[in-house]
Order: C-alpha cells, then sequence, then structure tokens
C-alpha cells in the first residue's frame, strides 16, 4: 500500500501534541514548571495545528467531511469528538496558566492528562481494520501512545533548556518515555510478523475460487524487502536507540536544550517511520493476487 503522508504527518503530531501538553500537565501536578507552561501549551496547540492541516491535505473535496460526523462509529468522527474535547479542556488550562501565574489546579492537570491519552488511543483505533491483518492490532495504538511518551517529555525538556529553567524533574520522565517508546515501536513492528491472513476468517477470493489465500502467503515481514531500511535505520535505530541515548545524556550533561530537542526530533522521524511501516504492510486480503 502507498504511504499515505498526511495521515502520517497527522497521527504522528497529534501524539506528539498530545505527549507535550500531557508532561506540562504532569508538572503542574507536581507544582512545577510555572514559568514553561505558557510556552509549552502554545508548542502543544501548533503542533495539533499542523497535525490538523495534515488531515486535511488528505481530502480531496474537504466539505464532505461534514457527512460523516453523523455516524459515530465513523473514525474521522471520533478524532473530531476528542480533538474538540482536548480543544475545550485546552482552552480551559490557558485560562488557569493566565490567571494563576503558571499554576493549574490539579484538577484541571488530571484533565488535560485524560484527554491527551484518550485522544492518541482514538487516533490510533481508527486505522484497526480486520481486512489488513497487519493493522489490526493493538500493539500498533501502544505504539503510537509510546511515541508521545518520548516526543512529549523531551520537547518540554528541550523548552525548559532554552528558558533557562530546571529540567531534572523531566530527567527520568524523558528515559522511562525513551524505553516505554523503543518496547512498543519493537512489539508493533515484530506484530506485523505474526499477521496472518487466515485470521481475517475469508479463506477465498471470489475472482480466484480455487486458489486458497492462506496458502498464497502466511505473513509479512518488515524487516526484509522495501521497508528494511525505513524499520532498521528510521525506526530502531534513530527512533529507538538515539531517543534512549539522549536522555541518559540529557540527564548526565544538563544539557536539555541539545538533547531534549535532538530526542524529540528523532522520536518524532521514528513515528513517521513506523507509520511508514504501518502503510507498507497495509495490504487488503485480496492485494496479494
Amino acid at each position: 500500500m502507498e504511504l499515505q503522508w498526511p495521515l502520517i504527518l497527522f497521527t504522528t503530531f497529534v501524539a506528539w501534541c498530545a505527549g507535550t501538553f500531557a508532561t506540562q500537565a504532569y508538572l503542574a501536578l507536581r507544582g512545577k514548571g510555572e514559568k514553561i507552561q505558557f510556552t509549552c501549551w502554545i508548542v502543544s496547540a501548533v503542533l495539533l495545528v499542523i497535525g490538523g492541516i495534515a488531515v486535511f491535505l488528505h481530502l480531496e473535496h474537504w466539505e464532505r467531511i461534514f457527512n460523516g460526523f453523523g455516524h459515530l462509529t465513523s473514525g474521522i468522527t471520533q478524532e473530531f469528538i476528542a480533538i474538540v474535547v482536548l480543544a475545550v479542556i485546552a482552552l480551559i488550562y490557558l485560562v488557569m496558566i493566565k490567571r494563576n501565574d503558571g499554576k493549574v489546579p490539579a484538577w484541571c492537570a488530571i484533565c488535560a492528562i485524560v484527554v491527551s491519552v484518550a485522544l492518541v488511543f482514538v487516533a490510533g483505533h481508527s486505522y484497526l481494520m480486520e481486512a489488513r491483518p497487519a493493522w489490526d492490532n493493538m500493539l500498533w495504538v501502544v505504539s503510537l501512545l509510546g511515541a508521545g511518551c518520548i516526543m512529549g517529555p523531551a520537547t518540554v525538556a528541550a523548552v525548559s533548556g532554552f528558558m533557562g529553567e530546571d529540567a531534572s524533574e523531566l530527567s527520568p520522565v524523558v528515559l522511562i518515555g525513551s524505553i516505554v517508546n523503543a518496547v512498543a515501536s519493537v512489539a508493533a513492528a515484530i506484530s506485523i510478523n505474526m499477521a496472518s491472513v487466515s485470521e481475517v476468517g475469508y479463506y477465498y477470493d471470489l475472482t480466484h475460487p480455487m486458489k486458497d489465500i492462506t496458502a498464497s502467503v502466511d505473513s509479512l515481514n518488515v524487516f526484509a524487502g522495501e521497508s528494511a531500511l525505513m524499520m532498521i535505520v528510521g525506526v530502531l535505530i534513530i527512533g529507538c536507540v538515539a531517543p534512549i541515548v539522549c536522555a541518559v545524556l540529557g540527564k548526565k550533561m544538563g544539557n536539555w536544550k541539545v538533547w531534549g530537542t535532538v530526542a524529540a526530533v528523532c522520536g518524532a522521524i521514528g513515528a513517521i517511520c513506523l507509520r511508514g511501516v504501518f502503510y507498507t504492510a497495509g495490504l487488503s486480503v485480496f492485494a496479494i493476487f
């Protein structure tokens, strides 16, 4: 399947936005980071806007998007609802920042974390389809959450570095987030190799009634063929190993301006490449002939 770049960028930037928003909310719960709250809010808002623009580029007739909003089971409807809810909470969060000089009430911070996780979950869940065996796995949703776990904390740490704030509170968060991202990414990739077309429930192609589908393809391998370079270099080395190294160096040197930025960028590259692998493996059960 060809790469759907608008959707790849949409899911990546949504996870980046949610991770950043949730991380600054975490700092608010800890009573930290008052001086960087507004800047982080601006960054997360910009990331959400970029993701929104990207998804519209996927639609040849974007005005027809409204036709789907009457169906609650539609993935795009669920994503829209999640984005609206996050936007409402974000506006309330902004009011609290301005009213209390960067201090945010615990209830508001908790709401921000919950809606951030929910948005990434909904955005990832929209692509789970039984007709595409390699996609029909919750590990893809977990991998998108994992991407947010590294991109968000690393971004907030970088903002702290640029604004001269102490980012020591975020050091373990960035390290844990980088490890979670690595584990989730590798697990999602391996799950493709375990996706058999027989799981779909169709055993014969109606256009080839004498040909057994399950005998044609057992599984897909993302570590070989056209997706190998993207998987090994983009996902494993840049997306998984590099952020962990950056997290360790950032904690050791305290220079989050550099290492936070590099970790966030590497996490984004890894997420984009993993979504690229996702689409490369996204063959329909009838596209194998």
